[in-house]
C-alpha cells in the first residue's frame, strides 16, 4: 500500500494506492481554499487509471459552495467515467446536500 499526507490550510489530505484502487481521505474544513486541492488529488486518481475511488468526507466538518462544487463535480466525472468513484458522506448535512 502507497500512502501520502498533505495539509492544506485547515483540511488534511490522505490518499492511500492499494492493487487498481484509490482512497482520498478529507479531514477538516472543505472551503474555497482547500477546495482546489482536494480537486487535484481527484484528478490525479482520475487520471491514474484507478479502477475504483473512494472519496471519503466522513471527518469533513464544514463544506462551503467552493467544497459543494468539487464534490459535485467528482460526482459527474464518475458518472462520465462508468461510476468509479464512491463518496462516503459521514455527515447528515454533507449527505443532503449531494443528489443522489
Amino acid at each position: 500500500m502507497i500512502s501520502s499526507v498533505r495539509q492544506h490550510g485547515s483540511l488534511t489530505i490522505r490518499t492511500e494506492d492499494q492493487d487498481h484502487s484509490r482512497a482520498i481521505r478529507a479531514e477538516g474544513e472543505l472551503d474555497i481554499a482547500s477546495a482546489p486541492a482536494l480537486e487535484r488529488s481527484l484528478l490525479h486518481a482520475f487520471e491514474s487509471g484507478a479502477s475504483s475511488i473512494v472519496l471519503d468526507l466522513s471527518e469533513v466538518r464544514f463544506i462551503d459552495a467552493a467544497g459543494l462544487r468539487t464534490v459535485l463535480w467528482a460526482q459527474q466525472h464518475s458518472r462520465d467515467a462508468a461510476d468509479r468513484v464512491q463518496i462516503v458522506a459521514g455527515s447528515a448535512a454533507i449527505r443532503r446536500m449531494l443528489p443522489s
